[in-house]
């Protein structure tokens, strides 16, 4: 047993004193930040879906179009279904700061909020707004409440809302 002992020690010295004289620059690594800012990636038709399964909003996603270097994004709401503007432009708003920060290729999108009906009628527009890389950069700080959300989308983009969404979606 002490001869094993004894073995086992000179073994781990020699091991250690041949360590040692290994040249120490090849073991030296840069140190890099665990959590690095992620770099913008280039959206396309396969990975466009994958962005969106991150996105969270107030009312259901119906399609999605990329077309180039835009993108249109339906949104559907069931007939008679209460639906608040400030909502619809606080997704609008999510929707394309995701688009623009996480994507170096969308130039514009296209935002709809669709009131789903029968095959027959087809869907009825409710609210349309649209953007661009340029406009949305005006905002350089993230907004985060609904009430900055709404007077900057106001006040920044070109919004459509059909008199229909006032008489009945609007609560």
């Amino acid at each position: 047993m002490p001869r094993r002992l004894l073995l086992a020690i000179a073994v781990s010295s020699l091991l250690a004193l041949l360590l040692s004289l290994v040249p120490v620059d090849r073991w030296k690594q840069t140190d890099l930040a665990t959590f690095q800012p992620s770099q913008p990636f280039q959206m396309t038709e396969r990975n466009m879906l994958d962005l969106f399964t991150t996105v969270s909003t107030h009312y259901n996603i119906k399609r999605i179009k990329w077309d180039h270097a835009s993108i249109y994004v339906d949104l559907a709401v069931k007939p008679g279904q209460n639906v608040q503007l400030p909502f619809v432009y606080q997704d609008f708003y999510n929707l394309a700061h995701d688009l623009f920060s996480l994507t170096y290729n969308v130039n514009q999108v296209y935002f709809r909020l669709l009131e789903e009906s029968d095959l027959l009628n087809g869907n009825r527009l409710l609210v349309a707004i649209q953007t661009d890389r340029q406009s949305h950069a005006k905002q350089t700080e993230v907004l985060t409440e609904v009430d900055e959300i709404e007077g900057f989308v106001k006040n920044s983009f070109p919004i459509r809302i059909d008199p229909y969404f006032y008489e009945r979606i609007s609560p």
